[in-house]
C-alpha cells in the first residue's frame, strides 16, 4: 500500500472525525491524496495550498480544521498563525519526524490539547482548542467512511497509544 494513501487517511480522518462539526478546512502542503480523502465528506468548504506560507493570507477565525502535510514545522510564528486562523473550537494536524518534543512544547502555550500519534512508523501532532482525539471521536462519522485502506476507528484510537518511555519523555509536554 502506498505510504501517501496511509498518510492522507491518517491526517485527514483523524482530524475530521475528532472535530464535532467541521465545515471549513484548510490543507497546507502536498494535497494530492488528502483532497480526495476530504472529498468523502459532504458539505465541506476546502481551501488547498501547496505552500505552508499561505497561512499568512488566511482570515482570522475562519477555519475549523487545518491539515498540514509537511513536516517543516519549527517556527513559533507558524504556530501563532495557525492559532489565529482557527476558530475557538478548531484543531489541526501536522506531520512531524524530528524535534517532536520541541514542536509539541511550542504548541502547548496555544492549544489546550496537544497530542502525538503514530502510524506506520510516522508521527503526527494533533493540536486542538477544544476536542480530544480519543474522548471526542465522532464514532458515527468514523464508522461510515467507505472504502478506506488503512484508517478505521480502532486505528484512530490505537494511534494515540504511547509506549511508557514516550509517556515519560513527553510528561508535562503532551497535553491531554
Amino acid at each position: 500500500m502506498k505510504h501517501e494513501i496511509i498518510n492522507a487517511e491518517m491526517l485527514t480522518h483523524v482530524a475530521l472525525c475528532t472535530h464535532r462539526d467541521p465545515k471549513d478546512i484548510l490543507v497546507l502542503g502536498l494535497h494530492e491524496y488528502i483532497d480526495s480523502e476530504i472529498g468523502r465528506y459532504d458539505g465541506l468548504h476546502v481551501e488547498l495550498c501547496d505552500k505552508v506560507s499561505c497561512i499568512e493570507s488566511v482570515k482570522d477565525d475562519s477555519m475549523d480544521v487545518i491539515v498540514v502535510n509537511s513536516d517543516r514545522f519549527n517556527d513559533a510564528s507558524f504556530a501563532a498563525q495557525i492559532n489565529r486562523v482557527l476558530r475557538k473550537d478548531g484543531l489541526f494536524v501536522i506531520k512531524t519526524n524530528e524535534n517532536l518534543k520541541e514542536n509539541m512544547e511550542g504548541l502547548g502555550s496555544l492549544f489546550g490539547i496537544v497530542m502525538t500519534y503514530n502510524y506506520e512508523g510516522k508521527r503526527a501532532i494533533l493540536a486542538s482548542k477544544k476536542y480530544h482525539p480519543t474522548a471526542d471521536i465522532v464514532l458515527q462519522r468514523a464508522d461510515l467512511i467507505d472504502d478506506l485502506s488503512y484508517y478505521n476507528v480502532e486505528m484512530h484510537m490505537a494511534s494515540f497509544a504511547l509506549a511508557t518511555y514516550m509517556k515519560k519523555e513527553l510528561l508535562g509536554i503532551q497535553k491531554n
